[in-house]
């Protein structure tokens, strides 16, 4: 009967293949530059145990792989994560994988000596990445900005960039579902971080393919707008000299801070018509709408305020067409909304409805529930895509009442007696 020999243990393995013959073969040595802390003496390498200081029975904390390759000779204290060599067994693991890469010609030094890894380390490139983006995302969007980097840093803090695959960003995800954050919230978040490795592959040429990123499950946003009347009843509660840029959010459907940004050059008296292309972002005016590659909207202005562009329009084309008679300039961002914020409270109004709310989403629904095509509204809301439109299709419950009203069984009735009375007498008696 044959005994079983008993399996190697990893370790064990390692040791085994680090032998003799093994060593040979390597193209590093591990080294230790420290001496024992107790008697100043250098440490002794003893063959597959390690260094030891056999008076005092102390051993190293650092280590160091001494590798000639390619006729450089390179000095390794870190593995590919950044972490240091602190026992032999881990400079051993090192080894081990050092010649793996050189054998199968993968071997990359940059990917361990420490000054070029550094290079590569996401928490160094993400620095470079918000410098960069901060230059040119919109102002308002800047502390979301920041938000986002120190998340990503926090996570992936000195991974390799070169290394990450698609299980680092689920691993990621699922984190960031562990702190109860919304669906909303953690799609931002990963979509920024995608934003992240597409700037390394395209910008910085680090990547050669960003890996697949996990589809991360929202809610549907929901929005509450309000009908003509309600929007007629909230304008009301608006101080009067503030109604003027209310009523026009309300009429044209136009973003707050393309209202704020409107100037006199603006507007077309003769063929009445209304050119957003400036918007504020916080307190500052940018010429450009909100959205990547968003073009100037052409929108008409609307009967009921023809009136107030063309007295509006007697001024400097640069001057702006609403005016805080508080300040006597334009709108500033929060003093803005702090108008929303009174009318609201004064009609007990619910703090869940925004000015965002009753004027731009409360158009476009509007204009939905009142079967104006979604190629229209997209054009009303300057919309890049019909896409974004389809937000506003609510259930129109009086247009489905109107629908379902058109079928009816009243005449049917006496019919549909007659039908199973005669199918009945017809059919077969059972046995």
């Amino acid at each position: 009967m044959q005994t079983k020999k008993p399996a190697l243990t990893d370790t064990a393995l390692l040791f085994y293949l680090l032998g003799e013959s093994g060593e040979d073969r390597m193209k590093g040595t591990v080294r230790v530059k420290e001496k024992c802390p107790n008697c100043g003496l250098a440490f002794e390498h003893v063959k597959k145990l390690g260094y030891v200081c056999r008076s005092c029975k102390t051993t190293p904390k650092k280590y160091y792989l001494d590798l000639n390759w390619n006729g450089k000779r390179i000095r390794l204290f870190c593995d590919k994560t950044g972490q240091a060599l602190d026992s032999y067994q881990r400079a051993l693991n090192l080894q081990a994988t050092i010649q793996h890469e050189i054998d199968s010609h993968t071997f990359d030094s940059s990917r361990y000596v420490k000054a070029e890894l550094v290079k590569f380390w996401a928490s160094t490139l993400l620095d470079r990445f918000l410098e960069v983006k901060l230059q040119v995302v919109a102002p308002s969007y800047k502390n979301d900005y920041r938000r986002y980097i120190t998340s990503h840093k926090d996570f992936f803090k000195t991974a390799d960039v070169r290394e990450l695959r698609k299980i680092d960003i689920v691993n990621y995800a699922q984190t960031l579902q562990q702190k109860n954050l919304s669906g909303k919230t953690i799609k931002n978040i990963v979509d920024n971080f995608k934003t992240f490795l597409s700037w390394l592959k395209n910008d910085l040429e680090i990547l050669q393919v960003v890996p697949p990123f996990p589809k991360i499950e929202t809610q549907p946003y929901a929005f509450t707008w309000l009908e003509s009347g309600d929007q007629i009843h909230a304008l009301s509660l608006v101080e009067e000299r503030d109604r003027d840029i209310v009523a026009f959010l309300m009429l044209h459907g136009c973003r707050p801070g393309e209202a704020r940004a409107l100037k006199v050059k603006d507007i077309d008296i003769k063929r009445q018509t209304i050119t957003i292309s400036s918007t504020f972002s916080g307190n500052v005016i940018r010429n450009r709408r909100k959205g990547r590659g968003a073009r100037p909207s052409i929108v008409p202005i609307h009967p009921e305020m023809v009136d107030f562009f063309i007295e509006r329009c007697n001024n400097h084309p640069e001057a702006f067409i609403f005016i805080n008679h508080r300040t006597g300039g334009h709108y500033a961002s929060r003093s803005f909304l702090r108008i929303w914020e009174r009318a609201r409270a004064k009609g007990g109004l619910p703090e869940s409805l925004r000015l965002y709310d009753a004027t731009r989403h409360s158009v476009g629904s509007q204009l939905a529930n009142q079967n104006v095509s979604s190629f229209i509204i997209s054009k009303i809301l300057g919309h890049s895509s019909v896409k974004m439109t389809e937000r506003y299709m609510h259930e129109n419950i009086d247009g489905l009442r109107s629908g379902i009203d058109k079928i009816t069984l009243k005449d049917n009735i006496r019919e549909i007696g007659t039908v199973t009375k005669t199918v009945t007498k017809a059919s077969p008696s059972r046995k």
